[in-house]
C-alpha cells in the first residue's frame, strides 16, 4: 500500500488579501511613476507546532505582516 500524498494549502482572509493587493499596488504605482518596472514581493510562510501560521509580503526593503493564516494539509487522490 502507497503513502498518501498531500497538498498544502494556504488560505489567506479577503480583509487579508484585499491588505495584501493594495499594498502591492501602491509600490507598483510608484515604481511605474518613476518610469521604473514594479519589483514584484515574496509571501513568507511561517509554520510550526506551538505557535499559529502566519505570513509577511516583502518587497525590497518594505515589509507588510499580514498576521495568522489557515495551514491545511489536504489529502489527495
Amino acid at each position: 500500500m502507497s503513502e498518501p500524498e498531500f497538498e498544502m494549502h494556504i488560505r489567506l482572509s479577503r480583509e487579508q488579501t484585499k491588505c495584501l493587493r493594495d499594498w502591492a499596488g501602491t509600490i507598483a504605482a510608484a515604481h511605474f511613476e518613476a518610469d521604473c518596472e514594479p519589483p514584484g514581493y515574496c509571501l513568507q510562510v511561517s509554520t510550526g507546532s506551538g505557535y499559529p501560521s502566519c505570513v509577511e509580503a516583502i518587497s525590497g526593503s518594505s515589509r507588510l505582516d499580514l498576521g495568522d493564516i489557515d495551514v491545511m494539509l489536504v489529502e489527495v487522490d
